[in-house]
This record gives structure tokens, sequence and C-alpha cells, in this order.
């Protein structure tokens, strides 16, 4: 059970600071008896709060701070980054004027992928949101222009307009969707698609569209950067969930086998909620820097970094079915490594065992994910058996301000990626040598 959460020492500091100087201030007033209460319950707030305490850890009843289980803080690109912008005559768009009909009869052939493996889980559009979308057709009200990769012309992506296919899909193919919360046309509450007059449906089948397509040729990286650029849905796609739409089945199934699997599940404590694909992403990290040296990496747009990984994977012809089983069980053992060394604080901020749980972060993720897969069988046990010297030496390092920033702010900064690396290995060459 835990009998006490400590806060980081920054926050112990702020907390008697104010004490001190509340106490300061009422000492410095006349005295009164309400005044003196005040005192006394500050005098005891603040050694109460200071108390050295150590804490019993139940893992099974380790609560973790609301949200996705991932810590928020870090951010990828640094403020100083400059990005060269691409060649604009790389961008090959095409905008073509279909009517509702042809979308559907794409739609019928599975020739638009609307699998729900390229979207979030959350966000998804209500029957009622679906049912406004058909009534605004039928009263002759503009769609928002659609956008879709169409770099395979058999197959298109979809890059903005999922939800809007989706309600097309169910009321005209799947025929599932029942109308219901119109606003206007209340008297076709209740009906499904084959259930209007013909002239209703013919209104919705002639209904002309707006499609911006991008062409093949058109280069992943300039992909990638239109997909961050034009999706608008109520919540942007994660640059993660991005990833995911562009690249191939061979590589998210690998990712996600990944993300399934009972050892990271158990490292990370089952944590990570999967709604913006932070798991995903974190598996993707190690997979990026297993396949190249941190010490090599000079790319300054992190994120199409990973997306050029994610290709690469996919692709067959430069990974092999061998390499991505070499990987896998890389990564398993990772793992497992983590769970034993770190327990319930793998993969977090660790400022001591007094101190409270952190969310995970995803460059401690990717910084000891890799460095414990590239240890021998014998370097892991013996690091498993001095992994009291490993907490306290890690413990340490997060005290400094340099690694703390490196492992929170611009972490997809080349230098930064570099320096918490090889803080990373020097910590673990240090233990395993004795010179802890």
């Amino acid at each position: 059970m835990i009998e006490r959460r400590a806060m980081p020492p920054s926050s112990q500091v702020l907390e008697r600071a104010f004490c001190d100087r509340m106490r300061l201030l009422l000492c410095a007033c006349k005295f009164d008896p309400l005044l003196a209460c005040i005192i006394k319950l500050l005098d005891n707030f603040s050694s109460t709060f200071m108390a050295a305490t150590t804490l019993s850890i139940d893992e099974s009843t380790l609560d973790l701070p609301p949200g996705s289980g991932i810590d928020d803080d870090e951010t990828v690109e640094s403020a100083d980054d400059i990005r060269s912008p691409f060649d604009p005559t790389l961008i090959r768009v095409e905008r073509e004027n279909p009517t509702i009909d042809l979308l559907v009869k794409r739609i019928r052939h599975l020739e638009i992928n609307l699998s729900p493996d390229f979207q979030r889980k959350g966000g998804i559009w209500t029957d009622e949101a679906q049912s406004r979308l058909i009534e605004s057709i039928l009263i002759r009200i503009p769609l928002p222009a659609f956008y879709v990769d169409a770099t395979n012309e058999d197959n298109w992506l979809v890059v903005d307009g999922l939800q809007r296919l989706t309600a097309l899909k169910r009321f005209i193919v799947d025929q599932s969707l029942a109308l219901q919360g119109l606003e206007f046309l209340h008297q076709w509450e209740g009906k499904r698609f084959s259930e209007l007059p013909r002239s209703y449906q013919r209104r919705i089948e002639e209904t002309g569209v707006t499609i911006f397509a991008i062409q093949k040729g058109t280069p992943d990286e300039v992909k990638f950067n239109i997909f961050k650029r034009i999706n608008t849905g109520g919540l942007p796609l994660s640059p993660q969930e991005i990833r995911n739409a562009l690249n191939g089945p061979r590589v998210r199934e690998l990712i996600l086998g990944l993300v399934k699997s009972e050892e990271f599940k158990l490292a990370t404590r089952n944590s990570i909620q999967d709604k913006r694909m932070a798991d995903r992403e974190c598996v993707t990290r190690f997979l990026a820097f297993m396949r190249q040296s941190p010490s090599d990496y000079s790319r300054k747009d992190f994120d199409a970094f990973l997306n050029r990984v994610m290709s690469d994977l996919d692709n067959p012809a430069i990974t092999a079915d061998s390499e991505h089983k070499q990987l896998e069980e890389h990564f398993l053992a990772a793992m497992n490594r983590a769970r034993l060394v770190f327990g319930p604080h793998a993969f977090r901020k660790f400022y001591g065992q007094q101190y409270r749980l952190m969310p995970i972060n995803k460059a401690i993720f990717e910084i000891w994910s890799v460095s414990l897969a590239r240890l021998s069988p014998d370097d892991a046990d013996r690091l498993i058996e001095r992994k009291g010297q490993v907490l306290d030496r890690f413990a340490e390092l997060m005290q400094k301000d340099e690694f703390a920033q490196d492992v929170s702010q611009g972490t997809g900064s080349p230098p930064r990626l570099r320096r918490r690396f090889s803080a990373i290995s020097k910590l673990i060459d240090e233990v395993l040598t004795g010179h802890a």
C-alpha cells in the first residue's frame, strides 16, 4: 500500500517557502488567538509535508495521473529548430469534382480504405451527427472538401473526411443508419436510405463534392506534411496516427503486435491509453533506434524520420521478415529487463522511491528500451542484480537540469537525443564495471 506520495524536489522547496513566508508575515502582525492558530497549522503542515517518509509500494494498486498515461510535458521540436521547406514543385495535388454516387461506387468496391485501424479510437461521430450530415446534403448545404492520398488509384487513403465518408457508407451502402436528431426534415426521422422517396435518394446521389487527390510521385515526407496541415477534424490527428495512415499493413501489424504483447503491458503496467496511438509511437521510437545508431542521428524533422522508419519496415525489399523477428525478440527482452530493473517506475521520470509515480515518458522509453535491448544476456543479468544502483544513479541523473530538459523539451533535437542516449550508456557502463 502507498503510505504517502511525496513530490519532486522543486515542489517541496516551493511549498516550504510558502509556509515560511506566511509564517513570517503573520508573526509580524499584531498577535491575536486566530493568527496563533493559523501559525500553528502552518507549522504542522510544513513539518508533515517535509517529513522523510519511506514508500511501501503495492504495484497492483499504484494509481497514475489522469490522462493517457503518457507524460504530456514532452515536446518533440525545440523552439529554435528551423525546418528547410520542401520543394513546392514536389506537391502533386489534383482537384476532382465527382458526385456522391461515384464516391459510393468506390466505397462499394472497397476502393476507398475506411479501415478502423486508420482512425483514432475516440472522436467517432454519433448516429445523430451522421444524420445531420445527411440532412445537410438533403437541404443542399455544400460539403467541405475531401482530401485523399490517391497514390494507389485502386485504394484511396483518406487524409480528411473519413467521418463524412463513413456516414455516407452507413446510410447508403450498409443502410445501418436510421436518421435521427434532424433539425429541419423531421418527416424523415427514423428513415433509412431505401425508405426515402426516390427524389430524395437522387438528390443525395447527384450532389457534387470536391476532392483534392495527392497523386503518385509525391514524396512521403511531403505527404506527411500535407496530412499534418490539411487534417481538420475536431481533434487533429497525432503524428503517429498520420504515420499509421500513410504506411502499409506489414509495419502496422508489427507495431500493433508489440503493443499488444504481454511483455509491453507488464513493463508499462498497461498504463498507456491508445486513443492517440502514444503506445505505438513508443514502439516506433524503439524500432527506429534499433535500426539506426543514436550517435548517427542528424535529422531535423523527427516526425518525418519516424515516418521513414515505418516506410522502410513496411517494405520487404528493405526489411526482411527475419529482421522483423529479430526486432520483436529484442523488444520483448527489453520489456522484461525494464520491468525487472525498474519495477513500477519503468520508462518514467524517477527522483527516488519516496516520490510519486510519474507517467510514461516517450523519450525515456526510447533510451532505456534500446539500451536494455542492446545488452548481452550476461550484462543484462548483472544489471538486474544491481538494480538498486541503477535506480539511485538514474534518480541522480534526473536531478540534473540538462538531462531533465533532454527528456522533456525538444526531444527530437539531434544534440539532445544523442546526449540523453550517451548519459544512459555511461550510467549502465559504470554500474556494470563497479564504478557507480
